[in-house]
């Protein structure tokens, strides 16, 4: 699943075997946001194996728990959805202080071609590397 992709920004935050974890890739909709993805194809929740579901709590919760510390996110939007290529995406968005607190009204924003709250590769790079580090320590 993994073969064949694209370097996401501030490279693998983690790899745990089933589940493999970096920075939404260009362009970042925001700064910090971060996808789950496993590491063989699966195109719904249903079809994940027992070792993929009880991985995934866990680390959902580590994940954003280290967003929050790291990225001083107000709450972390845990969403999947990915309709182009079919696939089990989690995508991990912060909500920071400086964004709407209306939950679901502000991803037309974040998919806007304003990109009001977008991110250069060397800005979502260092965000990886901060969430890594919250997670390592």
């Amino acid at each position: 699943m993994l073969e064949g992709r694209i370097e996401a920004p501030g490279g693998t935050i983690v790899d745990d075997g089933s589940w493999h974890v970096d920075h939404a890739i260009e362009p970042p909709f925001a700064r910090g946001w971060l996808i789950v993805k496993p590491h063989r194809h699966v195109e719904s929740v249903a079809d994940l194996n027992v070792a993929e579901s009880v991985a995934l709590g866990p680390l959902l919760r580590r994940l954003a728990g280290a967003m929050e510390r790291a990225l001083g996110a107000e709450r972390v939007y845990i969403c999947l959805f990915g309709e182009t290529v079919r696939h089990v995406h989690f995508h991990l968005i912060p909500r920071t202080s400086d964004m709407p607190p209306e939950g679901p009204l502000l991803m037309p924003d974040l998919f806007s071609d304003e990109r009001r709250w977008g991110c250069s590769a060397e800005e979502a790079a260092a965000a990886a590397e901060e969430v890594r580090k919250s997670l390592a320590g």
